[in-house]
């Protein structure tokens, strides 16, 4: 299960939250992203993450960057980094700082 979810991705692609147009889509993202988180995260906790004031945060890093996928998907240019992707990376890479000392994500 995903940190994040539908509803929240919608919200920062201010869908409207009963098109289910893209929901297939957006499951797809978000499966994909919370893999990529927890890889990341396994290093230091253990996956998926159950504190539930860390489950919080990550479920917004998490809606912002499967969003960022999609938005990017839709970009004339593909091959750009949508900057809500850049911006949970370093979301997320603050969070593991604080958290769990230093971490340089790629």
């Amino acid at each position: 299960m995903t940190y994040a979810s539908i509803s929240d991705v919608k919200w920062w692609l201010k869908h409207p939250q009963d098109d289910t147009s893209l929901d297939d889509e957006i499951s797809s993202v978000l499966e994909s992203v919370d893999a990529e988180i927890n890889d990341l995260l396994s290093e230091y906790a253990e996956t998926p993450v159950s504190d539930q004031s860390l489950v919080e945060i990550l479920a917004d890093i998490e809606a912002q960057w499967a969003a960022g996928l999609i938005r990017q998907r839709r970009s004339v240019d593909q091959h750009e980094e949508d900057i809500y992707v850049q911006v949970a990376k370093r979301r997320l890479e603050k969070l593991i700082e604080r958290r769990f000392k230093f971490f340089d994500i790629a």
